[in-house]
C-alpha cells in the first residue's frame, strides 16, 4: 500500500485521529474500498461494456447486419412500442 494525505473536515480529522488504531484500520480499510469503487470499478466497468459492445457490433456485421438494416429493426421496434400504449 501507498501512504497519501487527503483534506478532510476538521471534525472529520478530529474524530478520525482520536479513535484506537484498530478504529483507523478499519476506516482506512473503508476509504480504500470507498475510492477503489469510485475510480478503478467504473472505469473498468465502462470499458467493459465497451468491449462488449465492440464483440456485439462485430458479430452482427459479420452476420450481415448493415446499418440500414439497424435502422430498419429500430424503426419497427418504435413502431411496435408506440402501438402497444395505446
Amino acid at each position: 500500500m501507498t501512504q497519501v494525505a487527503i483534506t478532510l473536515e476538521t471534525d472529520v480529522a478530529s474524530a478520525f485521529l482520536k479513535v484506537k488504531p484498530q478504529m483507523r484500520k478499519k476506516a482506512e480499510t473503508l476509504v480504500n474500498l470507498w475510492l477503489k469503487n469510485f475510480f478503478i470499478s467504473k472505469a473498468s466497468a465502462k470499458k467493459e461494456l465497451f468491449k462488449t459492445m465492440d464483440r456485439v457490433s462485430a458479430i452482427a456485421q459479420a452476420n450481415g447486419l448493415t446499418p440500414e438494416i439497424f435502422e430498419q429493426i429500430m424503426l419497427e421496434i418504435k413502431q411496435e412500442m408506440k402501438n402497444e400504449k395505446i
